[in-house]
């Protein structure tokens, strides 16, 4: 598994400054990606992302999420429409950063929804994901469904509802993004979860139940990183976490992230990488205590 994390931990905005704190920290701190957050795609900065990977010899993917003007689960055709735009705009920029994974709350808007989807979304929805899976896999990036939680999306919840869409389409660019803080709301079972939907999920966030410090709240991160060494996931893996004290105007707002659980930045990058790493090496150790001794042979 290669091991990053979100860029929120670092900054708001992604301006040539932004981008060169960010990138740096997450190299110096020794995480092999970065997740850069494309807020408006004409706004994602991909030259200058490009040359601050190169210089600080690190990987990214990016992440994405709609809002209620770009929707591609809306009834409205011209909001629709905006949405596939804005998932097709910020498919080229993750190319043109070097990146070849896109994901993130690529199914609807991220807000909370009044009443459950209308009947007809999840079908209309797939359709226009096998328009951008055929995009996506012509500019060598592959596409991803965040399952996020009732409070954000009320398209795609659980990692099966992803999952469905993937089989669905049948692109090898589509897969499923999970999410330990969706999940540990939504779902019953970390392991049954993953384990019968491996072959979909092609990204992993690590988040903590307060989006503080991992460790620090009720996600059982034991469980979902024995699962995931398990099923031999080896995407990437992505540390998340929201803090008042980084994310500045309507960002904090639209993540909910009012509560200061952290202010150090560095303090929580470093222990994130040291508790994933932990965690990863403690279910591969689990795992090989388990296989049975190799014969001895008899003379």
């Amino acid at each position: 598994m290669q091991l990053g994390v979100h860029a929120l931990v670092w900054v708001t905005d992604w301006t040539e400054e932004s981008i060169r704190y960010a990138v740096g920290n997450t190299a110096e701190t020794g995480y092999d990606l970065i997740e850069a957050v494309i807020f408006e795609p004409k706004d994602a900065r991909p030259d200058v992302t490009a040359k601050a990977l190169a210089a600080a010899g690190i990987g990214a993917v990016t992440g994405m999420a709609l809002n209620p003007a770009a929707d591609i689960s809306s009834a409205d055709p011209a909001v629709a429409r905006a949405g596939e735009q804005f998932i097709s705009d910020a498919i080229l920029a993750t190319r043109d950063m070097g990146s070849t994974l896109l994901g993130g709350v690529t199914h609807s808007a991220m807000h909370r929804y009044g009443q459950a989807a209308a009947a007809g979304t999840i079908d209309r929805v797939t359709e226009t994901y096998a328009r951008l899976a055929a995009r996506a896999n012509a500019a060598g990036v592959r596409l991803g469904i965040e399952a996020v939680n009732r409070y954000e999306s009320n398209v795609v919840n659980t990692v099966d509802d992803a999952a469905r869409i993937v089989r669905t389409v049948g692109s090898p660019a589509l897969f499923a993004h999970i999410d330990s803080y969706h999940m540990n709301i939504e779902e019953h079972d970390f392991a049954d979860t993953i384990a019968r939907n491996v072959d979909a999920i092609g990204h992993v966030h690590v988040g903590e139940s307060n989006r503080g410090y991992l460790g620090s709240g009720s996600v059982d991160f034991h469980e979902y990183f024995r699962a995931l060494v398990r099923t031999s996931y080896d995407g990437p893996v992505v540390f998340e976490a929201f803090s008042p004290a980084v994310l500045k105007g309507g960002v904090a707002d639209v993540l909910a992230a009012w509560t200061t659980h952290w202010t150090d930045s560095l303090d929580l990058a470093t222990k994130g990488l040291r508790f994933m790493r932990g965690h990863i090496d403690a279910a591969v150790a689990s795992m090989n205590a388990r296989q049975p001794l190799p014969r001895r042979e008899v003379a």
